[in-house]
């Protein structure tokens, strides 16, 4: 059996019917992204345990933040890149990010992990890689579900003011500051 279809066969046992995009991401995408280097996909485990069931897994991208520049101030272009709000005189609109794609929690182990603990493994990765390829804004998208934005709101993220249409997922931010920056780089 190849690496690809024990992947598959592992991942096809997750469930998550809360929101089946991230079931079929999971089950559907997640392979052929890795193949292709769009994004990483990383597994929470009960090490312990003497079956590999996935309890949990994010997927972490490398993303352009693009605003339109009407709904960007000078200001907020200087904070959002950390440095100026112009090169060579136009305002800056697109800023690179770490894109939190999925985040999801098999509900075959509703009580295993929480979704604390799983932002809590995500973010320690986010910062891992960061620490060798630098980044100061982490993103991710979210329905509009009131536990969901409390979540991410503990973690620093808030939501990008803009208008959205019924139905569209809200961008989460968190721009790291100089402090997280350097408390996570091994001096």
């Amino acid at each position: 059996m190849s690496n690809e279809s024990k992947a598959q066969e592992l991942i096809s046992v997750f469930l998550c019917e809360k929101d089946t995009d991230i079931e079929y991401f999971l089950k559907n995408r997640a392979i052929l992204f890795e193949k292709l280097g769009k994004s990483r996909t990383f597994f929470i485990y009960d090490e312990d345990a003497d079956e590999f069931n996935i309890l949990a897994y994010f997927t972490l991208a490398i993303q352009v933040l693009r605003i339109p520049e009407e709904m960007i101030s000078g200001r907020k272009a200087k904070f959002f890149d950390g440095f100026s709000s112009k090169i060579k005189g136009v305002k800056i609109t697109e800023f690179p990010s770490i894109l939190i794609g999925q985040l999801g929690k098999n509900e075959m182990y509703p009580v295993v992990i929480s979704g604390t603990k799983i932002m809590e493994y995500c973010l320690a990765k986010i910062f891992e890689g960061q620490l060798r390829l630098g980044g100061r804004i982490i993103m991710l998208e979210c329905k509009d579900i009131s536990y969901l934005i409390r979540l991410y709101e503990q973690f620093g993220f808030n939501v990008l003011e803009k208008d959205y249409e019924d139905g569209e997922l809200l961008q989460m931010l968190k721009i790291l500051e100089e402090d997280e920056i350097i408390e996570s780089k091994e001096i």
